[in-house]
């Protein structure tokens, strides 16, 4: 017994489908609005309602149907269309009465600017249209590029130009979408897998952009009249590093003069201390200038290391930017070991 009601569900969907073909013309069809409805209007309308209810009430809902239609003929009450998209939603009719939920919505809220009551039911219409789209599959279509005279079939039905921007309802399962011109000369199509409760995404150009063609592309052959391009010239990169020989051997002349100043300062303090001193003991009043000494000493060292460092470095640049063979083919370079400081190699 499940098996046969899974089998039916899609029927179902199916024939849920096919009543909204049958009644697209009938349902949009339409009386007078509420607020321009006469008595007589209003008075007829209101027979045909009150019928519609008792018929829900039965549990009749093709009589309610045909009379909350027939009521809607008169004057388009949204109310009225409430309960219309009820008795299709409690048949079984789901497509139909979704589509319907839908008009309710629009027609009420256009309405609720003026008579406050409609938003009531513009709100019941969009919770119910909610709870009945899990039972139902959508396609969302995007059209680029259509013609004006042009046609849209989305699982066999034909879409009016008007909705193609909304979820358009189709059977679950493959759908094909198609999009052609007046002539019925086929423009694009796309085949979906429309599921229960999904809004499948389809999108159709009707100019789609012509496909690429592999062209290889032809080698050019070197001119023979032209001469060969030069390789490029490293004088950019010896003019580098002649700056950076100025720059380190700044450097270094700021350490020899750091050197100089320190060492004679150091002289200076050495050579007072040592007419104060007896052997290496100093009177206490002396004791600043021999921390103050050893501070001068410390910094002539510094001074003579960076200085000789610098100075090096910087005649190396210096030479090796000279050169007309490239730093890395250079075999000149500084050289700092015990007992010696300068350059040794060759250019």
């Amino acid at each position: 017994m499940r098996s046969s009601l899974r089998f039916l569900r899609p029927l179902v969907v199916c024939g849920s489908l096919a009543a909204v073909l049958l009644v697209a013309g009938a349902s949009s069809a339409a009386g007078v609005t509420p607020s321009a409805a006469t008595t007589e209007q209003k008075a007829q309308a209101m027979q045909h309602f009150t019928s519609g209810k008792q018929a829900i009430e039965q549990k009749n809902y093709e009589k309610a149907a045909t009379e909350l239609r027939a009521s809607l003929d008169v004057v388009n009450s949204p109310n009225a269309r409430l309960e219309l998209a009820r008795a299709l939603r409690d048949a079984g009719k789901d497509g139909e009465a979704w589509a319907e939920y839908g008009r309710v919505v629009d027609d009420a809220t256009k309405l609720a600017a003026t008579e406050e009551r409609y938003a009531k039911t513009a709100e019941a219409a969009g919770n119910e249209r909610g709870a009945i789209e899990t039972k139902l599959a959508f396609v969302s279509v995007t059209v680029a590029h259509a013609p004006d005279d042009a046609t849209l079939k989305a699982g066999g039905r034909s879409v009016p130009r008007a909705e193609w921007s909304a979820p358009i309802v189709v059977p679950p399962g493959a759908v094909d979408v198609v999009l052609a011109d007046a002539a019925g000369k086929e423009l694009a199509r796309q085949t979906v897998s429309a599921s229960l409760g999904q809004k499948a995404p389809v999108t159709l150009d009707a100019q789609p952009a012509p496909p690429k063609a592999d062209v290889p592309v032809a080698q050019e052959k070197p001119d023979a009249t032209q001469p060969a391009e030069a390789p490029p010239s490293s004088s950019s990169d010896r003019s580098k590093l002649r700056m950076y020989s100025y720059v380190v051997g700044g450097v270094g002349v700021a350490g020899m003069a750091l050197f100089t100043v320190f060492g004679l300062m150091d002289n200076s303090t050495y050579d007072d201390l040592k007419s104060a001193c007896t052997g290496n003991v100093c009177p206490p009043n002396k004791q600043g200038e021999v921390s103050a000494g050893k501070t001068q000493q410390t910094v002539a060292n510094v001074g003579l290391i960076l200085g000789g460092v610098g100075l090096a470095a910087g005649a190396t640049l210096f030479v090796i930017s000279l050169s007309s063979k490239s730093p890395a083919s250079s075999a000149t370079g500084l050289v700092v070991a015990p007992g010696f400081l300068g350059l040794r190699g060759s250019l």
